[in-house]
Protein backbone atom coordinates (compact mmCIF):
# COMPACT_ATOMS: atom_id res chain seq x y z
CA UNK A 1 0.00 0.00 0.00
CA UNK A 2 1.40 3.40 -0.99
CA UNK A 3 2.42 5.80 1.74
CA UNK A 4 1.18 9.33 2.32
CA UNK A 5 3.17 12.26 0.97
CA UNK A 6 4.90 14.53 3.45
CA UNK A 7 3.34 17.99 3.85
CA UNK A 8 4.57 20.74 1.58
CA UNK A 9 3.91 24.48 1.56
CA UNK A 10 0.46 23.73 0.15
CA UNK A 11 -0.58 22.46 3.59
CA UNK A 12 -1.63 25.43 5.74
CA UNK A 13 0.05 24.20 8.94
CA UNK A 14 3.32 23.72 7.04
CA UNK A 15 3.13 26.71 4.67
CA UNK A 16 6.46 28.11 5.90
CA UNK A 17 8.21 24.75 6.35
CA UNK A 18 8.29 22.51 3.30
CA UNK A 19 8.97 19.10 4.80
CA UNK A 20 8.55 17.25 1.51
CA UNK A 21 11.36 19.28 0.01
CA UNK A 22 13.60 18.77 3.05
CA UNK A 23 13.08 14.97 2.98
CA UNK A 24 12.82 13.97 -0.69
CA UNK A 25 11.77 10.41 -1.23
CA UNK A 26 10.37 10.00 2.29
CA UNK A 27 6.69 9.22 2.85
CA UNK A 28 4.42 8.46 5.78
CA UNK A 29 2.82 5.10 6.48
CA UNK A 30 -0.47 4.72 4.64
CA UNK A 31 -2.39 4.64 7.93
CA UNK A 32 -0.66 7.69 9.41
CA UNK A 33 -2.60 10.64 10.81
CA UNK A 34 -1.85 13.57 8.51
CA UNK A 35 -2.23 15.94 11.47
CA UNK A 36 0.45 14.04 13.43
CA UNK A 37 3.27 13.95 10.92
CA UNK A 38 6.08 14.06 13.47
CA UNK A 39 4.50 11.28 15.52
CA UNK A 40 4.47 9.06 12.44
CA UNK A 41 8.07 9.87 11.49
CA UNK A 42 9.17 9.19 15.07
CA UNK A 43 7.88 5.64 14.72
CA UNK A 44 6.01 5.84 17.99
CA UNK A 45 5.06 8.20 20.79
CA UNK A 46 6.71 8.22 24.21
CA UNK A 47 4.17 8.57 27.01
CA UNK A 48 4.68 10.24 30.36
CA UNK A 49 2.41 10.70 33.38
CA UNK A 50 3.36 13.11 36.14
CA UNK A 51 1.55 12.02 39.29
CA UNK A 52 -0.52 14.42 41.37
CA UNK A 53 1.60 16.89 43.30
CA UNK A 54 4.87 15.70 41.75
CA UNK A 55 7.39 17.51 39.53
CA UNK A 56 9.25 16.16 36.50
CA UNK A 57 11.71 17.50 33.94
CA UNK A 58 12.37 16.24 30.42
CA UNK A 59 15.43 17.42 28.47
CA UNK A 60 15.55 16.63 24.76
CA UNK A 61 18.65 17.24 22.64
CA UNK A 62 18.69 17.32 18.86
CA UNK A 63 22.21 17.29 17.42
CA UNK A 64 22.33 14.48 14.87
CA UNK A 65 22.52 14.59 11.10
CA UNK A 66 19.74 13.12 8.96
CA UNK A 67 16.18 12.77 10.21
CA UNK A 68 15.78 12.93 13.99
CA UNK A 69 12.14 12.78 15.10
CA UNK A 70 10.71 12.45 18.60
CA UNK A 71 7.16 12.62 19.91
CA UNK A 72 5.96 12.90 23.50
CA UNK A 73 2.46 12.59 24.97
CA UNK A 74 2.32 13.77 28.57
CA UNK A 75 -0.47 13.81 31.13
CA UNK A 76 0.08 16.09 34.11
CA UNK A 77 -2.18 15.25 37.01
CA UNK A 78 -3.67 17.65 39.58
CA UNK A 79 -1.16 20.01 41.16
CA UNK A 80 1.79 18.49 39.29
CA UNK A 81 4.44 20.30 37.23
CA UNK A 82 6.16 19.22 34.04
CA UNK A 83 9.15 21.13 32.68
CA UNK A 84 10.33 20.35 29.16
CA UNK A 85 13.59 21.70 27.72
CA UNK A 86 14.62 21.29 24.09
CA UNK A 87 18.16 22.10 22.93
CA UNK A 88 18.73 21.90 19.18
CA UNK A 89 22.17 22.71 17.79
CA UNK A 90 22.92 23.67 14.21
CA UNK A 91 23.11 20.80 11.75
CA UNK A 92 22.41 19.77 8.16
CA UNK A 93 19.79 17.33 9.38
CA UNK A 94 16.04 17.49 9.89
CA UNK A 95 15.26 17.57 13.63
CA UNK A 96 11.55 17.28 14.42
CA UNK A 97 9.98 17.31 17.87
CA UNK A 98 6.38 17.14 19.05
CA UNK A 99 4.85 17.35 22.51
CA UNK A 100 1.15 16.86 23.31
CA UNK A 101 0.40 17.79 26.91
CA UNK A 102 -2.83 17.54 28.90
CA UNK A 103 -3.23 19.30 32.25
CA UNK A 104 -5.54 18.48 35.13
CA UNK A 105 -6.69 21.03 37.75
CA UNK A 106 -3.91 23.12 39.27
CA UNK A 107 -1.22 21.57 37.06
CA UNK A 108 1.60 23.47 35.36
CA UNK A 109 3.52 22.97 32.12
CA UNK A 110 6.72 24.91 31.53
CA UNK A 111 8.68 24.66 28.30
CA UNK A 112 11.81 26.27 26.91
CA UNK A 113 13.09 25.63 23.38
CA UNK A 114 16.51 26.67 22.14
CA UNK A 115 16.93 26.17 18.38
CA UNK A 116 19.83 26.99 16.08
CA UNK A 117 18.05 25.68 13.00
CA UNK A 118 18.95 23.00 10.48
CA UNK A 119 18.05 22.07 6.93
CA UNK A 120 14.58 22.13 8.45
CA UNK A 121 13.94 22.12 12.18
CA UNK A 122 10.39 22.11 13.55
CA UNK A 123 9.14 21.79 17.11
CA UNK A 124 5.42 21.44 17.72
CA UNK A 125 3.69 21.87 21.06
CA UNK A 126 0.01 21.23 21.83
CA UNK A 127 -1.32 21.88 25.31
CA UNK A 128 -4.86 21.15 26.49
CA UNK A 129 -5.80 22.93 29.70
CA UNK A 130 -8.37 20.46 30.96
CA UNK A 131 -8.58 21.55 34.60
CA UNK A 132 -9.12 24.84 36.39
CA UNK A 133 -6.30 27.08 37.65
CA UNK A 134 -3.61 25.62 35.39
CA UNK A 135 -0.54 27.55 34.30
CA UNK A 136 1.28 27.23 30.97
CA UNK A 137 4.63 28.86 30.16
CA UNK A 138 6.01 28.49 26.64
CA UNK A 139 9.33 30.23 26.02
CA UNK A 140 11.88 29.94 23.27
CA UNK A 141 14.93 31.36 21.51
CA UNK A 142 15.91 30.66 17.91
CA UNK A 143 19.13 31.69 16.16
CA UNK A 144 19.35 31.02 12.44
CA UNK A 145 22.32 31.40 10.10
CA UNK A 146 22.27 31.21 6.31
CA UNK A 147 20.86 27.98 4.92
CA UNK A 148 19.19 27.13 8.23
CA UNK A 149 15.50 26.95 9.13
CA UNK A 150 13.83 26.91 12.57
CA UNK A 151 10.08 26.57 13.11
CA UNK A 152 8.40 26.86 16.53
CA UNK A 153 4.71 25.98 16.25
CA UNK A 154 2.34 25.76 19.20
CA UNK A 155 -1.29 25.63 20.22
CA UNK A 156 -2.79 26.05 23.68
CA UNK A 157 -6.44 25.12 24.19
CA UNK A 158 -8.10 26.54 27.30
CA UNK A 159 -11.09 24.24 27.68
CA UNK A 160 -12.09 25.20 31.25
CA UNK A 161 -12.15 28.40 33.35
CA UNK A 162 -9.33 30.02 35.27
CA UNK A 163 -6.28 29.03 33.21
CA UNK A 164 -3.21 31.15 32.62
CA UNK A 165 -0.78 31.10 29.68
CA UNK A 166 2.41 33.09 29.17
CA UNK A 167 4.37 32.73 25.95
CA UNK A 168 7.55 34.58 24.95
CA UNK A 169 9.60 33.58 21.91
CA UNK A 170 12.50 35.60 20.54
CA UNK A 171 14.69 35.06 17.52
CA UNK A 172 17.61 36.42 15.52
CA UNK A 173 18.18 35.60 11.86
CA UNK A 174 21.06 36.29 9.49
CA UNK A 175 21.22 36.43 5.69
CA UNK A 176 19.79 33.31 4.09
CA UNK A 177 18.21 32.02 7.29
CA UNK A 178 14.52 31.54 8.00
CA UNK A 179 12.72 31.69 11.33
CA UNK A 180 9.09 30.63 11.74
CA UNK A 181 6.76 31.25 14.66
CA UNK A 182 3.20 29.93 14.62
CA UNK A 183 1.41 30.27 17.93
CA UNK A 184 -2.29 29.85 18.59
CA UNK A 185 -4.20 30.28 21.83
CA UNK A 186 -7.77 29.00 21.72
CA UNK A 187 -10.22 29.87 24.50
CA UNK A 188 -13.33 27.70 24.47
CA UNK A 189 -16.79 29.03 25.23
CA UNK A 190 -16.85 27.92 28.84
CA UNK A 191 -13.27 28.96 29.70
CA UNK A 192 -14.11 32.18 31.52
CA UNK A 193 -11.44 34.00 33.57
CA UNK A 194 -8.69 32.81 31.22
CA UNK A 195 -5.59 35.02 31.27
CA UNK A 196 -3.40 34.43 28.20
CA UNK A 197 -0.52 36.54 26.87
CA UNK A 198 1.51 35.67 23.79
CA UNK A 199 4.56 37.55 22.48
CA UNK A 200 6.96 36.90 19.62
CA UNK A 201 9.79 39.26 18.67
CA UNK A 202 12.54 38.75 16.12
CA UNK A 203 15.59 40.58 14.81
CA UNK A 204 16.60 40.58 11.17
CA UNK A 205 20.36 41.01 11.52
CA UNK A 206 21.15 41.25 7.81
CA UNK A 207 19.44 41.81 4.48
CA UNK A 208 18.11 38.55 3.11
CA UNK A 209 17.02 37.20 6.50
CA UNK A 210 13.45 35.90 6.73
CA UNK A 211 10.98 35.61 9.58
CA UNK A 212 7.42 34.39 9.16
CA UNK A 213 5.19 34.95 12.18
CA UNK A 214 1.59 33.90 12.67
CA UNK A 215 0.34 34.68 16.19
CA UNK A 216 -3.34 33.86 16.77
CA UNK A 217 -5.96 34.31 19.45
CA UNK A 218 -9.31 32.59 19.03
CA UNK A 219 -11.65 33.51 21.86
CA UNK A 220 -15.15 32.15 22.44
CA UNK A 221 -15.61 33.45 26.01
CA UNK A 222 -16.45 36.99 27.06
CA UNK A 223 -14.81 37.28 30.50
CA UNK A 224 -11.12 36.85 29.71
CA UNK A 225 -7.86 38.77 29.56
CA UNK A 226 -6.01 37.87 26.38
CA UNK A 227 -3.43 39.70 24.29
CA UNK A 228 -0.64 39.06 21.85
CA UNK A 229 2.27 41.02 20.43
CA UNK A 230 4.54 40.49 17.47
CA UNK A 231 7.46 42.52 16.09
CA UNK A 232 10.06 41.83 13.42
CA UNK A 233 12.77 44.37 12.64
CA UNK A 234 16.37 45.43 13.00
CA UNK A 235 18.47 46.57 15.92
CA UNK A 236 17.60 49.88 17.54
CA UNK A 237 19.90 52.42 15.88
CA UNK A 238 19.79 54.78 18.86
CA UNK A 239 20.74 52.04 21.30
CA UNK A 240 23.60 50.98 19.03
CA UNK A 241 24.82 54.58 18.77
CA UNK A 242 24.65 54.98 22.56
CA UNK A 243 26.78 51.90 23.19
CA UNK A 244 29.32 52.83 20.53
CA UNK A 245 29.72 56.25 22.15
CA UNK A 246 31.21 54.35 25.11
CA UNK A 247 34.09 53.22 22.93
CA UNK A 248 32.75 49.75 22.15
CA UNK A 249 33.44 48.48 18.61
CA UNK A 250 30.38 48.09 16.41
CA UNK A 251 30.53 44.27 16.19
CA UNK A 252 30.77 43.96 19.97
CA UNK A 253 28.01 46.53 20.47
CA UNK A 254 25.70 44.62 18.15
CA UNK A 255 26.43 41.37 19.95
CA UNK A 256 25.66 42.95 23.33
CA UNK A 257 22.33 44.27 22.11
CA UNK A 258 21.30 40.98 20.51
CA UNK A 259 22.31 39.01 23.61
CA UNK A 260 20.29 41.29 25.88
CA UNK A 261 17.32 40.98 23.54
CA UNK A 262 17.44 37.18 23.40
CA UNK A 263 18.22 36.37 27.01
CA UNK A 264 14.97 37.99 28.13
CA UNK A 265 13.30 34.82 26.83
CA UNK A 266 15.64 32.44 28.70
CA UNK A 267 13.27 31.11 31.32
CA UNK A 268 13.95 31.76 35.01
CA UNK A 269 12.74 28.24 35.85
CA UNK A 270 15.64 26.59 34.00
CA UNK A 271 18.21 24.85 36.19
CA UNK A 272 21.38 26.92 36.52
CA UNK A 273 23.45 24.55 34.40
CA UNK A 274 20.99 24.63 31.51
CA UNK A 275 20.54 28.38 31.74
CA UNK A 276 24.32 28.88 31.64
CA UNK A 277 24.60 26.53 28.66
CA UNK A 278 21.96 28.41 26.70
CA UNK A 279 23.57 31.79 27.38
CA UNK A 280 26.98 30.39 26.41
CA UNK A 281 25.53 29.06 23.16
CA UNK A 282 23.96 32.43 22.38
CA UNK A 283 27.30 34.15 22.96
CA UNK A 284 29.14 31.59 20.84
CA UNK A 285 26.64 32.03 18.00
CA UNK A 286 26.98 35.80 18.17
CA UNK A 287 30.78 35.58 18.38
CA UNK A 288 30.95 33.35 15.32
CA UNK A 289 28.72 35.71 13.41
CA UNK A 290 30.70 38.89 14.09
Amino acid sequence: MAGLALPSRRVEAWKYSDLARALPGVSLPANADAARVIDALAGGVETLTVSAGESAMVVERFDASGLQARALAAHVQSGATLTRVVVQTESDGVPLGAARVTLEAGASFRQFIYAEGARLARFETEVTVGGEKCRVELDGVYLVNGGRHADLTSQVLHAVPGGETRQLVKGAVRHGGRGVFQGKILVAGGAQKTDARQNHHALLLEDGAEVFAKPELEIHADDVQCAHGNTVGGLDAEALFYIRQRGIPESAARALLVEAFLTEAVSAYLPETLSAEVVARIRAWLGAAT
